[in-house]
């Protein structure tokens, strides 16, 4: 969902909500590559960005790094050598990799937290596909106030609405319990995007505003409660 996802990145930043677009990749070993312009359902109207990824897929442009041709040095993407591209297992490795970005934040910032599926689910081990909730609120503790902190995740595998509903309920809630408001979303019945601003209901009621422009345009479900 890459289409997606950068378009809504770049959107934020032509709208003015913020100068700078901090990407934390938590890229895993397996991760595996979707075909984007095929299961896309928003971005697709964003032809640079479409020309720009069709580009990235050949072998010798295939890395993150190139989102700064695109973004133009408006990113900064955390990211260390290339023997050191995944996001660690060890637990010891993935608290020196947050600890490591706390103190590297731009002000003024999109910051996207990208795991491979999304924040921790309760009762499991955290492992290296998810993100903790104790490290988005270290992100969210080290943040600015006219920055956003923006969280990518997956559906999950669940047969009805009602669980699915109730699995997204309660990261809400753990996310208001880290913010003190609900999370204003976006999804598109497949990957969702929680956003948190911090201290800043001015940057939050424009963000509301942005999400839910984007959402019509492309008809997709939007919460901002």
């Amino acid at each position: 969902m890459d289409l997606f996802k950068y378009d809504l990145v770049y959107q934020i930043i032509q709208a003015h909500l913020v100068d700078h677009f901090t990407f934390i990749p938590m890229l895993t070993k397996d991760h595996c590559e979707e075909d984007y312009l095929k299961k896309a359902k928003a971005g697709k109207c964003n032809n640079d960005l479409v020309k720009f990824l069709d580009e990235c897929r050949r072998p010798e442009k295939r890395d993150i790094k190139q989102l700064g041709n695109f973004f133009k040095g408006k990113i900064t993407i955390y990211k260390k050598d290339d023997e050191d591209k995944y996001f660690p297992r060890e637990n010891e490795g993935r608290q020196q990799y947050f600890k490591e970005i706390g103190d590297k934040l731009p002000s003024k910032s999109l910051i996207l937290v990208d795991p491979d599926n999304g924040l921790e689910i309760q009762h499991m081990k955290a492992k290296e596909k998810y993100v903790r909730y104790e490290e988005v609120q270290g992100l969210y503790n080290q943040m600015d106030e006219s920055s956003i902190l923006m969280i990518y995740q997956c559906y999950p595998r669940m047969r009805t609405k009602s669980n699915i509903q109730k699995y997204f309920d309660e990261r809400s809630e753990k996310l208001k319990n880290i913010a003190g408001d609900l999370p204003i979303y976006i999804d598109d019945n497949e990957i969702r995007f929680f956003f948190l601003t911090r201290n800043n209901k001015f940057l939050r009621e424009l963000l509301g505003k942005e999400i839910s422009k984007y959402g019509t345009s492309y008809g997709l479900t939007v919460g901002n409660t």
